[in-house]
């Protein structure tokens, strides 16, 4: 017990940006056992979570980017061209995106849905059938 409450110390203490990669890493392991997918081996767990990681953080950076007007998006390129901090781009972020929480976390669900329930999952035999064709309709001559 001890050993959790001093890793929560030493999380706290850690910057924002650390303490975002850990909980998206929690919300990837999460979804990880979520999937249960068999085919992914105990060994193959580090670099599946860090391709997720990388993939999910790449999702949510381009929804940030194309939420911002193409002056702000600008503003940005200026702020990345200088190498701002992780602390700068937040604030950044959070002062041009005014619904920002609620846009993560729309990421966040579009990431998991994506990853529990692929595309290709879908079998023919699971499809609805088609529609019927339509029926051609004669002219009618009064």
């Amino acid at each position: 017990m001890a050993d959790q409450n001093n890793n929560k110390t030493n999380l706290n203490s850690q910057p924002q940006s650390v303490r975002d990669q850990v909980a998206l890493l929690s919300f990837i392991d999460d979804l990880i056992k979520e999937k249960n997918d068999p085919s992914i081996k105990p060994e193959q767990l580090p670099q599946v979570k860090a391709a997720l990681l990388t993939e999910l953080n790449e999702m949510i950076n381009t929804r940030m980017v194309t939420l911002l007007p193409e002056v702000s998006q600008r503003q940005l390129d200026a702020i990345l061209e200088r190498k701002a901090s992780n602390e700068e781009l937040d604030k950044f972020f959070s002062e041009k995106i005014p619904n920002l929480t609620a846009e993560l976390a729309s990421v966040l669900i579009d990431f998991r849905t994506a990853y529990l329930l692929p595309l290709s999952s879908a079998k023919k035999e699971d499809l609805p059938p088609p529609p019927p064709a339509p029926v051609p309709v004669k002219n009618i001559v009064d």
